[in-house]
């Protein structure tokens, strides 16, 4: 039976992750289910796309990815589930958050809306179509039910599509104008810029803005090398380049949030070791 990667925003202090997975285990009891996360913030589309994305590298090839981070829930928004051209499925909200992992995984080979309520739990709530549309739906397609049986086909190229914010560069490179993408839990805050674009040693010093002037800080490789309380600009897992303080929270510190600007400028190279 195909695992279920189950994403979402709806957090661990109330019931939604539970009763969705309770929906899955009454139809689909052998399916195992991933929580990749429910910690995405709150009705941030480009995050849990990008954690999503992300997770493409390391799931089965036949998994079938659940998505809610939905604030147009209960609106004319469509509830879609897709194959793509990998035989991976995604099922969740029309709004842009399954398409970056689905084009890590080859595209979008056919699409159906969920228009078919024998395969929703029923009453349906204006408000938790996590549990009564789009947990149902991954659950049935674990057990086998044909993608076409959902409900009725759209086009790929009808599908919401969301972007990353890109970075922009200026004065032959050194100056880069980035936004932040998200903020982990450790107040990390993960820009639009990848570790391949930047050229610089580690160890080399830049001047960051986020909006109170420029800060010195220095480009490490990974927070041992920095001494605690240090501001600086590090690769994080998914080869993005965050602004952190170690052992602090540089959120907290700079009040940065979600798509905020930052001002990168690049300054005379100290080392030969380049990202």
């Amino acid at each position: 039976m195909r695992p279920i990667c189950f994403l979402s925003d709806f957090g661990l202090a109330d019931d939604f992750v539970g009763s969705c997975k309770g929906v899955i285990a009454k139809i689909a009891p052998g399916a195992r289910v991933i929580d990749l996360t429910h910690e995405v913030s709150s009705f941030e589309i480009q995050a849990g796309a990008e954690m999503l994305q992300h997770a493409t590298r390391y799931m089965p090839p036949d998994t079938i990815y659940l998505a809610v981070v939905d604030p147009g829930v209960g609106t004319e928004r469509r509830e879609i589930a897709l194959q793509t051209e990998s035989g991976a499925f995604m099922v969740g909200p029309d709004n842009g958050l399954l398409i970056p992992a689905s084009d890590s995984l080859g595209g979008v080979s056919e699409a159906v809306s969920l228009t078919d309520s024998r395969y929703h739990l029923h009453p349906v709530s204006s408000t938790f179509h996590g549990r009564d549309i789009f947990a149902p739906a991954a659950a049935h397609l674990a057990v086998g039910v044909k993608l076409e049986a959902l409900g009725e086909p759209i086009t790929p190229d009808s599908l919401t599509r969301t972007h990353f914010p890109e970075s922009r560069k200026t004065d032959a490179g050194k100056d880069i104008e980035t936004r932040i993408i998200s903020v982990d839990r450790f107040g990390n805050a993960r820009l639009s810029i990848m570790q391949e674009e930047i050229k610089v040693g580690y160890g080399s010093p830049l001047i960051v803005d986020t909006g109170d002037g420029g800060m010195k800080v220095r480009y490490v490789k990974t927070f041992g090398a920095a001494k605690a309380g240090e501001l600086i600009l590090i690769p994080d897992s998914h080869w993005r380049l965050s602004l952190a303080i170690n052992k602090g929270n540089a959120s907290r510190a700079l009040s940065l949030k979600p798509g905020d600007s930052v001002h990168l400028k690049l300054l005379e190279n100290t080392t030969d070791e380049y990202s």
